[in-house]
């Protein structure tokens, strides 16, 4: 089939409208004229699979990184990164209206930075001995020799991490700060730990976090300073009383503690909260509990009343029932870090509904060259 590219769509497709419906196509971008062949037919779209671009849209480029073509690695290579960021903000502006009813309006800052050898953090499969990616959308593993992505401290761990590994490991985890803290997993569960370098703790304007492989960290080196900056932004000055949601290992907990008075921080995983205690502890923040605990579960129980909501969910978003049981303890406002613009635009709806209003939205690119992004919104009470 002759396409013509109409947009990006969440989830890294270009979208094109025919009389036959709508066909999703990978690796297209904005203006394509293309040749594509339909993979696979459903009852209200279809996808298909690029075959040949016959027009190029002006805002292709030649991708820069061999792993692109043969594990499917960065989604929007093939775009240039300034358009990218234009297409991400389209994908946000058109979700708040799709999905949360929201026509939002407003300007939407956009917080960048280097759009190579950014990620502190990668997991690598095992295949014949190598570490690599598995293929999109497969379980073949692509064994590689660098990434483009990956700080240069990670791309120089690629042959170490070969020449050290064992039979029965299939996976590899690891994180840069810029020690190398790694965690080689076996089949049957067992992980064999390795610090390659003189500290496991990683400095943030101040901040010092333990390094470990198996608790998240925000992967981009070039924006951990800008991202907490503009969670505290929002939160603002008077804030007090803050409820901090899906805390982790006290990322932003440990900078909120420093400008309120008190910061209850809730996790559902152990580890997580055991190293969230220990950054505590060398930090010496006394105004910062860290509390175990499912969030939802949490938040059914609990009768505080914060002032300020700090969530960072994962992917999946805090669901319906979360923003209803966040927005039931009425802080003045609820700082939303989301890495998902259709989970954040679900939860926005509900909280728009509960009373209250979106007052900002920040785009912060951390995810360079693939369709994901990262954005923060502030949610003020209405108070009538």
């Amino acid at each position: 089939m002759r396409l013509t590219i109409e947009k990006l769509v969440y989830g890294g497709s270009g979208l094109a409208r025919t009389d036959k419906g709508v066909i999703f196509v990978p690796r297209t971008a904005p203006g394509d004229v293309v040749e594509a062949e339909i993979t696979e037919q459903k009852k209200d779209y279809a996808t298909a699979r690029l075959v040949k671009v016959l027009e190029p849209s002006s805002d292709r480029q030649q991708p820069f990184c061999p792993n692109y073509q043969t594990a499917g690695c960065c989604h929007w290579q093939h775009i240039r990164y300034d358009r990218q960021v234009d297409h991400k903000e389209a994908i946000i502006r058109e979700s708040l209206e799709r999905i949360g009813h929201l026509g939002w309006t407003g300007p939407i800052k956009r917080i960048l930075g280097p759009d190579r050898n950014y990620r502190l953090r990668a997991t690598f499969q095992v295949v014949n001995g190598r570490v690599g990616f598995a293929m999109e959308k497969t379980n073949d593993v692509v064994p590689i020799t660098e990434c483009a992505s990956l700080v240069p401290e990670l791309n120089d761990f690629i042959p170490y991490a070969n020449s050290i590994l064992e039979r029965g490991i299939t996976e590899v985890h690891a994180v840069s700060g810029p020690a190398i803290a790694a965690n080689f997993v076996f089949e049957d569960g067992h992980v064999k730990r390795i610090l390659r370098g003189d500290s496991p703790v990683f400095q943030v304007d101040g901040t010092q976090y333990r390094l470990s492989a198996d608790s998240f960290f925000q992967p981009n080196r070039f924006l951990l300073v800008p991202l907490i900056n503009e969670v505290i932004s929002q939160v603002g000055p008077s804030a007090k009383h803050v409820l901090e949601l899906y805390a982790g290992t006290g990322f932003f907990s440990l900078p909120l503690a420093r400008i309120s008075t008190e910061v209850i921080s809730v996790e559902e995983n152990n580890k997580a909260v055991r190293y969230g205690r220990e950054n505590v502890q060398m930090n010496k923040v006394s105004n910062l509990r860290f509390v175990v605990g499912d969030v939802i579960a949490t938040l059914k129980a609990a009768d505080s009343r914060p002032d300020v909501v700090v969530l960072d969910p994962p992917r999946a978003g805090c669901g319906v029932i979360g923003a209803q049981q966040i927005a039931r303890l009425k802080p003045r406002r609820i700082v939303y870090v989301s890495c998902n613009p259709s989970t954040f635009a679900r939860e926005a709806r509900t909280f728009v509904s509960a009373g209250y209003e979106l007052k900002q939205v920040t785009l912060i690119d951390q995810f360079p060259n693939t369709y994901h992004s990262e954005m923060v919104g502030q949610f003020d009470r209405v108070v009538a």
